[in-house]
C-alpha cells in the first residue's frame, strides 16, 4: 500500500487533515505527537534537547525525524499517511510514494497561527518569523516535488482531494 506525507508550514492544516484521515479509518500519524519519531536536535552534534521555553534558535537546532521510528511507521502493510514538517524530511522522500503540501496564503497562515495550540507559536516574533518566509518555504516544498493542495478549504475537501489523487476515493 502507499506511503504519503502531508506537509506544509505550521498552521496550514496538517494535523486537522491527519485527524480526518484517522476518522475515515486510515493509518495516519501526526509525527509531532510521537516523541520517538521527531526530536529537537543540535545541528552540529545531533544531541537531542528538550524543547526550550524561549524561541528555538533554528541556526543551532533542527526538528528531525528519527529514522528507525519513521521506517517502523512506514513498514505497515496499510496505506500510511504521515503529517509533519521537519528539517530532514527530504531525506525520507525516497520512502514515500507522494508528498503533498497544504498551501495557504500568508493572511490565512497568520490567522491560524494566532489561534494555534502550540505555545511556541505565541512567543514574541514567532508568528512574524513563520509568515515572513512563508511564500519562499512553500515554493521550496513544491520545487522539491511536493504536490500542492489548496489548504484554504475544509478538512473534508482537502482530504477528499488527497484521496482522489492517490485513487483511494
Amino acid at each position: 500500500m502507499g506511503k504519503y506525507l502531508i506537509t506544509g508550514r505550521q498552521g496550514c492544516g496538517k494535523t486537522t487533515v491527519i485527524k480526518q484521515l484517522q476518522q475515515l479509518g486510515f493509518t495516519a500519524y501526526n509525527t509531532d505527537d510521537l516523541p520517538e519519531a521527531t526530536k529537537l536536535q543540535n545541528i552540529e552534534t545531533g544531541e537531542v534537547i528538550e524543547w526550550p521555553k524561549t524561541a528555538v534558535d533554528w541556526t543551532k537546532y533542527a526538528w528531525n525525524w528519527q529514522k528507525p521510528e519513521i521506517e517502523r511507521l512506514l513498514a505497515s502493510s496499510d496505506t500510511v499517511f504521515l503529517g509533519g514538517v521537519v528539517s530532514n524530511q527530504k531525506d525520507f522522500y525516497p520512502l514515500l510514494d507522494t508528498v503533498f503540501i497544504l498551501t495557504v496564503s500568508e493572511q490565512t497562515l497568520r490567522g491560524r497561527l494566532q489561534l494555534h495550540e502550540h505555545e511556541s507559536h505565541h512567543l514574541p516574533g514567532e508568528i512574524d518569523r513563520i509568515v515572513n518566509n512563508h511564500t519562499a518555504k512553500q515554493q521550496q516544498f513544491i520545487d522539491d516535488g511536493a504536490v500542492p493542495i489548496n489548504g484554504e478549504r475544509s478538512a473534508s475537501e482537502i482530504t477528499d482531494e488527497i484521496l482522489q489523487q492517490i485513487k483511494l476515493s
